[in-house]
């Protein structure tokens, strides 16, 4: 079940498991909702890998309107997500031109000539000798975009398949028992509604 964080006649808001792909795959989350909530229109779309808040208009009017807000970068989008490692700086804005396509653990910020600007501000939340919490706050939004620039910066996303370390990744399930990426959408300030999912508690690895 799916939960309902917010609707009304134009939106749909609801906190996407990890693991349940919005579009595109089978069960996804369309398949899931539209039998009782009629057609929808994702405006934004987390990774497959990635829970938290999902918005979704609920005809082609509100679409339109709630697609160009993201795109005015006017909505706020704040993520929290675990880091491998102990993040050095306390807060500060990255800032590595990126491309706005996936890419792999090799180049992550993919071809130079494919890369445009891109702002990630973060703040440390938690932080041990092994993990650091964040919270993130796209400023842009290319695909990808905190994982590309956490990998960059070497600290990963403990559990990221694509740009993190396999091995690595492979010792933190075994240990926590969970194969989850540790990014989650955790507020979303748009349409004059503010939207949050509270961050899942296996993020709170510091005990």
């Amino acid at each position: 079940m799916v939960k309902i964080l917010s609707q009304n006649s134009d939106l749909l808001a609801v906190d996407k498991p990890v693991g349940l792909a919005v579009h595109n795959d089978a069960g996804n989350l369309l398949l899931q909702l539209e039998p009782q909530w009629g057609k929808l229109f994702p405006v934004h779309r987390l990774d497959k890998e990635t829970s938290g808040v999902q918005v979704l208009a609920r005809n082609e009017r509100a679409a339109r309107r709630l697609a160009e807000e993201f795109q005015s970068r006017t909505v706020v989008k704040i993520y929290h997500g675990l880091l491998r490692g102990e993040l050095k700086e306390s807060q500060g804005v990255w800032s590595a031109p990126l491309t706005d396509r996936a890419e792999g653990r090799r180049q992550p910020d993919g071809r130079a000539q494919d890369r445009v600007p891109c702002e990630t501000r973060f703040r440390v939340l938690n932080h041990s000798k092994y993990f650091t919490l964040c919270e993130f706050r796209l400023l842009t939004g290319r695909q990808h975009q905190i994982r590309k620039h956490a990998a960059l910066k070497k600290h990963h996303l403990v559990g990221d398949g694509r740009y993190g370390d396999p091995r690595y990744n492979e010792k933190m399930a075994e240990l926590y028992k969970t194969t989850r990426m540790f990014l989650h959408c955790h507020r979303l300030e748009i349409a004059d509604q503010v939207l949050e999912s509270p961050t899942p508690q296996e993020f709170m690895v510091f005990s």
